[in-house]
């Protein structure tokens, strides 16, 4: 749905060819085995939430593996979900009941199993936005609330075999259960991107901010992984298992990638081995003590998952904007990338959709003014109009949140610049206050996506319905997902709202650059008749999960919790296919700087109101 990071990836490719006091957080119930793991060192460290310490926590260090933090459940629980509790309670040999408020999960340390009836409940972080809220896909935007989802089927049990992949349980004889924090990390992230991750000297915590990299909590955070000259073989060899594990389960196969089915089937590990012609080259990097060979490897697996919601270029994603300050490591980098040529190939091949969906979106950004006049976003001719929307991410949280909370005036074109809701309630106003208006045509040909609020809200505008038709990668549950709109945006979720009706006919204009969200809307559009037109959408069939590695970088995937699909149950990743389709078979030339001009399909038909009317007219027919 959103896709935040990807550009920065593809043009690093480019270049180169409540908590409490320190203590324990949570509850237990003794349980009466001996202790497992071995002996073990103790730390505390500092949890932050708000770039300011809030809380301490203690993290423990088995002497088998020195360098991997443990952290004991139920203080985990109480991190992620401050003043929440997780009770544990011995019920075996090696048999461990986790309860927390939502849900339970058994646990076997002899086997390193985990095992839950209802993994998503037990895992649910979203209550920290919305009281009650399920496990599932939501912004936080004022002008929409969930409202309920449906399960098919609706319990399933889910099985995480972390021993397969050399993780192990522990717990400690007095009824603490231990995981590696970063196995926990990854089984909690969700769809807001709530996320946790520990650089070494700190946990930062993100319950609060909608971003996939920890510096947005704590500017420093990426500090400490940066400095690093080398890492420890075992850190490095438990950072690749966790990957192994994380991408294995979590990872959402939205389906275009070349290597889908063998990843599904066989697991990341195999594939290297077996399936990807470098791909003992890259295992082999993934396993450096090098910073610079492990963050190339890391870009041999993003050109392996790379889907335009995947990111796993953890080194530029660090970095950020700071380039120059750490221009040594860059360029270490850089030296490593050009050591290992060999697969470069394979970045290129990963990249080439995006960059010709960029191309496109050129093109459109060149010819359309020309139709239109330069930012216009509503666009009249006869009895058509068209509402010119290229984002779904571009959202004034502030002024919506200061409107619902009574501290500022309603967001309109006036008051509020970019905003994608704005844009778009300024063109309903106009098209419903014109009695010549009969068409509206909702253009998202130059839309690469951003928040399913903004869907939500919008087709509820449209046809009075509001969800998200869904399927889980991990548990094979199908899902909708139903929210609430304050259709009246009056600041109130009231009765008045199913007053708010618009007498046009609406359509949607879609092109292969209309990706993510701008695959999602036309889906639903499409499943309840209204007709979309102009060329198949650009798919994106997954949602963006926030990760952070063994060793705290950050990255981001295409999740598994929300795999989007039409009501039938098919997956939308390959794009949906117009209606009312327009052809874009002649050329033209985008100009790409002052000095460089190249061709370009030719988008000119999307523009021609006369054109479009034409179709919608004979579609009716």
């Amino acid at each position: 749905m959103r896709t935040k990071v990807f550009l920065s990836s593809i043009a690093m490719v480019a270049v180169l060819v409540s908590c409490g006091p320190k203590a324990r957080l949570g509850k237990t119930k003794v349980a009466d085995e001996p202790a497992d793991g071995g002996s073990y060192t103790e730390k505390v460290f500092p949890v932050v939430y708000k770039v300011t310490p809030d809380a301490q926590v203690t993290l423990r260090f088995y002497d088998a593996l020195p360098d991997v933090p443990y952290i004991s459940v139920s203080d985990f629980q109480a991190i992620v979900l401050p003043g929440s509790s997780m009770t544990v309670t011995h019920t075996g040999v090696g048999e461990y009941t986790l309860t927390n408020a939502d849900a339970t999960a058994v646990v076997n340390i002899n086997n390193d199993v985990f095992v839950s009836e209802d993994f998503e409940a037990f895992t649910n972080q979203m209550g920290l936005l919305q009281p009650g809220m399920a496990n599932v896909y939501y912004d936080g935007m004022p002008f929409v609330r969930y409202k309920g989802v449906t399960y098919t089927p609706a319990k399933v049990t889910t099985t995480l075999d972390m021993g397969k992949y050399g993780i192990d349980i522990h717990a400690d004889g007095k009824g603490a259960v231990y995981f590696p924090f970063a196995t926990l990390a990854d089984m909690y992230t969700d769809l807001f991107y709530h996320h946790t991750g520990f650089n070494g000297e700190k946990v930062v915590v993100n319950t609060s901010v909608n971003e996939v990299n920890l510096s947005e909590i704590d500017p420093t955070y990426n500090e400490p992984l940066l400095s690093k000259k080398a890492r420890s073989e075992s850190m490095a060899a438990f950072n690749y298992k966790e990957l192994c594990f994380a991408m294995d389960h979590f990872y959402g196969y939205p389906g275009r990638v070349k290597y889908n089915a063998q990843l599904k089937a066989k697991g990341l590990d195999k594939v290297l081995e077996e399936d990807v012609e470098n791909g003992p080259e890259i295992k082999q990097l993934l396993l450096s003590t090098s910073m610079g060979e492990y963050f190339t490897g890391m870009m041999g697996l993003f050109a392996i998952y790379f889907d335009g919601h995947t990111s796993m270029e953890i080194l530029s994603q660090a970095v950020g904007n700071e380039r120059e300050k750490y221009a040594d490591l860059l360029a270490e980098f850089t030296r490593t990338q050009m050591a290992h040529m060999n697969f470069q190939g394979m970045l290129l091949e990963a990249v080439a959709p995006m960059m010709s969906m960029m191309q496109s979106s050129m093109a459109v950004a060149q010819l359309r003014p020309a139709a239109y006049g330069q930012g216009v976003t509503y666009y009249k001719k006869g009895n058509t109009a068209v509402c010119v929307f290229d984002s779904f991410n571009s959202r004034n949280e502030k002024a919506w949140k200061d409107y619902y909370e009574g501290k500022g005036p309603m967001p309109t074109v006036e008051n509020t610049q970019g905003d994608d809701m704005v844009i778009f309630l300024d063109a309903l106003k106009k098209a419903d206050a014109d009695p010549e208006v009969k068409n509206l045509i909702i253009d998202i040909s130059a839309n690469g996506g951003g928040s399913a609020d903004i869907v939500m809200a919008m087709t509820s505008l449209i046809m009075d319905k509001s969800y998200i038709s869904q399927d889980n990668a991990l548990t094979g549950q199908r899902a909708i997902v139903e929210y609430e709109v304050d259709r009246n945006f009056d600041g109130v979720f009231d009765e008045k709202d199913k007053d708010v009706h618009y007498d046009l006919n609406f359509a949607v204009l879609t092109s292969g650059m209309s990706f993510s969200c701008g695959n999602l809307f036309p889906s639903i559009l499409k499943d309840n008749g209204i007709p979309v037109m102009g060329e198949t959408s650009g798919g994106g069939a997954c949602a963006i999960q926030a990760m952070c590695t063994a060793d705290g970088f950050c990255f981001q995937i295409s999740s598994f919790r929300a795999r989007l699909n039409t009501l039938a149950g098919e997956n939308i990743d390959e794009g949906i296919i117009p209606d009312l389709p327009i052809a874009t078979d002649g050329k033209t030339q985008v100009e790409v700087s002052e000095e460089e001009a190249v061709p370009a399909r030719d988008y000119s038909k999307f523009f021609d109101v006369d054109y479009l009317t034409k179709l919608l007219s004979e579609y009716k027919k």
